[in-house]
């Protein structure tokens, strides 16, 4: 069996998100609002994401800063395993990985779209959001 690491601080954009964010990102409650596979075998995927801060509002809730759509540019397909595809996802937590060869995305969700999709390169790029709007105004 071929050993796999954690690869996220390796990805061609990863450092630049890491620096924006101060740390390296999970994903957790980001919403993945985007999958899209091509028959050439690229593909990406969408993330409206942000940083928890550890302040509460008014109503109780943590402050959300760091308001981002980051995108995942994966190449040469290799395979792909979705469930719940129909429905915009709330990812649990997401973890990319490599072999020697192939980088595999794998994340969970509370709520609908989880899988996994491996491909031979992976390249994340993001744009930061305004903060008054919701990230999907952006896009």
């Amino acid at each position: 069996m071929v050993e796999e690491v954690d690869a996220f601080v390796e990805i061609e954009g990863a450092k630049a998100l890491i620096d924006w964010l101060g740390f390296v990102p999970s994903f957790h409650d980001a919403r993945l609002i985007d999958i899209e596979l091509s028959s050439n075998r690229s593909g990406r995927l969408r993330l409206e994401a942000f940083r928890m801060t550890d302040k509460i509002d008014e109503d109780g809730y943590f402050i959300l800063d760091r308001r981002v759509l980051v995108t995942l540019t994966l190449g040469e397909i290799r395979a792909v395993n979705l469930d719940h595809f129909t429905t915009i996802g709330i990812v649990g937590h997401m973890q990319i990985t490599r072999t020697d060869k192939r980088y595999r995305v794998t994340w969970d969700s509370s709520y609908g779209v989880e899988g996994c999709i491996t491909a031979n390169s992976l390249r994340i790029d993001f744009e930061p959001s305004h903060p008054e709007r919701a990230v999907s105004e952006v896009a």
